[in-house]
Formats: structure tokens, C-alpha cells, sequence
């Protein structure tokens, strides 16, 4: 397959041919990156480096070269003088191009403009880079680009490799947080016989070997919880979860989410673990509880807790449930109760509006078929769903672990896909068998990882924070 590259980089490929120098090298050995050598430039300085990076721009001066290289953490100049290098850099040199990768051997110093550098002793060219790099990156046609070519995205946009890298950092600090907690990291199948443990459309596949269609996972709260019934008393997850919806700025239909589930927990224990997770993930990343997120600042100090039925009644300015239940029904033709109602209107007119962090608590049984009851109100279950900056970023219940009772909820969802609505739970017959043999009473939480990332790193597009978003063809 013929690929068309830059003639003028391949002519200068083959006279680095022709000059014996290979132009994609092997192993260099880095000591140190461009910004320990700022950062420790009195310690460092007269000191020898080898240092690696792509060039971004080259200045020649005659027998003299400036060339700024990039590498993961920085950028640095490297002064280059035909009188202190060999023979081989020297021809090396002749046929550089920016985009090109180098190492370099040579001296810690400080130029005659002050400016901290490193002076070549040796140059080896590691990679040629046979295409040029863009000479400007910005509007709107480019910001599709970035997406389609993402590796020049980081290379151009070093804010959004530093983004990916935060969104790292942040779930390090989950998993050191779980672990100190003492909970147990478990992987769960991705391909499952049947879709459960979250209302979502799946992608559907066949596995050819068991002649049968399987989905792939929109949820790991069944298998997390089939783990209780066995014995494991604090476990979690952390893998892609595939829910074949739309795809816009806050939701992509492949995406990371953390499940985690403690026996003799409840919806409090949940809470907390939430708080201490969002909290804590999002100061190992910037330093701070106050986030910038578009044009407004997220106190991540202090959380909130409301019930939805208060947030609903605030909204509509009233305390009747036949009011509440006619606007809902104004909102969605499928509501068909006073909890489908107040559900319709905390979706449609609230959840978006709420900018620091709230748990909104005590949600309709309508929507939560996997939660236990409130004792008060058997319309309600413990449930929390927490809200920043207008997303949904977790969701946790006191679990339900009555199997007749769960057996109740999984023929109420049937009904409720005989109404017309599509996101409903599937009756799974072997954990309904499975707490059968008993599961200790639980709280269990979801956490949206991407969408955590997100505030974490103030980006306002979800595609910022996967490395490698999926979009339409370019003839779509």
C-alpha cells in the first residue's frame, strides 16, 4: 500500500542513507527530561545529560544551531556547535527537519542571552520524521482534526497531553485510596450473557465458539455483587463500560467507570467514600479543592445533600403531588406516576443547573429496581446520584439484598418495557439465584472516571480526556 510522503524529507532520508547514518535509531539512554534541568539548573549546571526529544524549531547561525526540543515534560534549547560535536553529528545536523527526534550528549549551560541549554556534545537521530508538522492548529475545522489525529494533537496542544496525564494521576489516587480502605480490585466479564446492573441499550455481538449473542457490559454491579454472596466483602472495579446511546459533549458510549461495593455498608458508607474519592482525586491533580470549570469555579470543600423530592418541590413552588405529577406527565408522556414525575422534572429543568457539588438523595423506585426501600416511604429508595458542574458524575444505593423483592423489581422493569421504555433492567434467573444463597446487606457506588476527569482538568468536551475518542467518517 503506497503512502504519500514529503519528497524533500525523503531526499534528505536518503542522503542520511548514503551517509551511513541510520535514520530510526535504536535504545538511548535518558538521564534526565527538560524540566529537571530547569528546575535544578544550579545543582545541574556544567554537568553532562543525555536527553531525548522531537525538535520543534531549529535556528541556523552557520557553524552554530539552536534547536528547542519537546519531551513528555518540557521543552529545551540545544546549542549546537560544529567545533564540539564529531563528525557524524555534524552530517546528522545537515539533514534535520522539526518533527525529527533526537537524542543528545552534551553540557548543561546557560547561553550568552541567559537562557539554560544544553550544549551538544553528540546527536543521534532516533526517528526521521517523514511528514511535516502543522503550521498552525486553531478554529473550529481543527478542532475535528484534533480528534482524527490526536498524536499531532499532544505533539502541537501540550495542554491536552497534560490533561491525559492528569486524568492518570487522579486515577492513581482512586485506586490508592480503595486500597488503603482495604477493598479488592476484581475484573469482571466485559462479554455477558445478559445485559444488567444499569438501565442502558447495549451493543450486542455473538460469540461464535457458544453459537449465542452476548452483550458487552453496560454495568459490573451483578457479578460485583455475586462477589458479596461468595465472601468478598469489599471489592471494585475499574474498567469500560459500552451503553450504544448518543454520543455529545458529556457522554461517549465507551467509557470508564469505577463500581465498588462493601458489605454491611449502606448509602451513608457510600457518601463518604464518594466524597473522600471526587475530593481527593481531583487535589491530587491540581493542588486544590477550588477547580476552574468554563467560566465557573467548583468548591470541591464542601458537598451538599438534598432529596430530589425537595429539589422538585423548590421548583415547581408547590407541595401537591397531583401538580407535580401533571407536570411531569407535560414533560414526558411516559410518566405514569407521582415517582416517574418527579424524576421527569429533576432531568428536565434541574440536574443540569447545579453547579457544586450536591447528592441528591431519595430517588422514585420507578428508576432504581437495584436499591432497598426507605422505611418511611415505600415509594422511595436510598439512593444518591451526585451532581458538579451539571453532570452526573456518581450514583449509589443502600443495596437491595431481598431476592423476593428483587424478583418484584425485575418484573416491574418487564412491564415497564411493555410502556415503551427501552432502558430497562433485564431479569438475570442466576443472581436471582445467587442471593438466594444470601447477600449481606451492602452499599455500593458508580463513579463516571471520564466524567470526573473532566472537572478535574476543566474540559468541557468529554473527547478532551480520551486519548482516542471514536467519530463519524469523514464522509459521514
Amino acid at each position: 500500500m503506497e503512502f504519500e510522503f514529503d519528497k524533500e524529507r525523503l531526499e534528505k532520508l536518503k542522503k542520511l542513507l548514503n551517509k551511513g547514518i541510520t535514520p530510526y535509531g535504536g535504545r538511548f539512554d535518558v538521564d534526565l527530561h527538560s524540566i529537571d534541568i530547569k528546575q535544578e539548573f544550579d545543582r545541574l549546571e556544567g554537568k553532562e545529560t543525555n536527553i531525548a526529544g522531537r525538535i520543534m524549531a531549529k535556528r541556523d547561525h552557520g557553524q552554530i544551531k539552536f534547536i528547542d526540543i519537546q519531551d513528555e515534560k518540557g521543552s529545551i534549547q540545544i546549542y549546537f556547535s560544529e567545533k564540539h560535536v564529531d563528525g557524524d553529528s555534524v552530517k546528522t545536523a545537515e539533514e534535520l527537519d522539526v518533527g525529527d527526534i533526537i537524542g543528545i550528549n552534551g553540557t548543561i549551560i546557560k547561553t550568552k542571552t541567559n537562557e539554560i541549554s544544553v550544549d551538544a556534545k553528540s546527536i543521534i537521530l532516533l526517528s526521521k520524521s517523514l511528514l511535516p508538522l502543522p503550521s498552525r492548529w486553531y478554529g473550529l475545522e481543527d478542532t475535528e482534526k484534533r480528534y482524527r489525529k490526536r498524536y499531532l494533537d499532544f505533539i502541537i496542544n501540550r495542554s491536552s497531553l497534560e490533561k491525559i496525564k492528569k486524568g492518570s494521576v487522579m486515577l492513581s489516587k482512586i485506586r490508592n485510596i480503595l486500597d488503603k480502605r482495604g477493598y479488592t480490585e476484581v475484573v469482571v466479564p466485559i462479554l455477558q450473557p445478559i445485559p444488567g446492573g444499569a438501565n442502558a441499550k447495549p451493543f450486542v455481538t455473538h460469540y461464535n465458539s457458544l453459537d449465542r449473542d452476548f452483550y458487552l457490559k453496560i454495568a459490573s454491579e451483578l457479578y460485583l455483587k455475586r462477589l458479596l454472596v461468595g465472601g468478598f466483602e469489599r471489592v471494585f472495579d475499574i474498567s469500560k463500560n459500552f451503553r450504544n446511546e448518543g454520543i455529545d459533549v458529556r457522554h461517549n458510549p465507551e467509557f470508564i467507570m469505577l463500581e465498588a461495593y462493601q458489605a454491611y455498608g449502606d448509602l451513608s458508607t457510600m457518601l463518604q467514600l464518594t466524597e473522600e474519592i471526587v475530593k481527593e482525586s481531583i487535589y491530587a491533580a491540581n493542588g486544590t479543592y477550588k477547580v476552574k470549570f468554563g467560566e465557573k469555579m467548583i468548591d470541591l470543600s464542601k458537598f451538599q445533600i438534598k432529596t430530589m423530592e425537595e429539589l422538585v418541590k423548590e421548583r415547581t413552588k408547590t407541595e401537591n403531588e397531583e401538580e407535580i405529577i401533571k407536570r411531569g406527565k407535560q414533560l414526558d408522556d411516559k410518566v405514569n406516576s407521582y415517582g416517574d414525575a418527579v424524576n421527569a422534572i429533576f432531568e428536565a429543568e434541574i440536574s443540569d443547573n447545579i453547579s457544586d457539588p450536591v447528592f441528591v438523595t431519595r430517588f422514585p423506585i420507578e428508576v432504581s429496581p437495584l436499591a432497598k426501600k426507605t422505611e418511611d416511604d415505600p415509594r422511595f429508595v436510598y439512593r444518591f446520584e451526585l451532581y458538579i458542574a451539571g453532570m452526573e458524575v456518581a450514583n449509589a444505593f443502600s443495596e437491595l439484598n431481598d431476592p423476593i423483592d428483587q424478583i418484584a423489581r425485575f418484573e416491574e422493569e418487564a412491564r415497564r418495557k411493555n410502556r415503551g421504555i427501552d432502558e430497562t433492567q433485564e431479569f438475570d434467573r442466576d443472581f436471582i439465584e445467587a442471593m438466594g444463597y444470601g447477600m449481606p446487606p451492602a452499599g455500593g457506588v458508580g463513579i463516571g472516571i471520564d466524567r470526573l476527569q473532566m472537572i478535574g482538568t476543566d474540559s468541557r468536551n468529554i473527547k478532551e480526556i480520551i486519548p482516542f475518542p471514536q467519530l463519524r467518517t469523514l464522509e459521514d
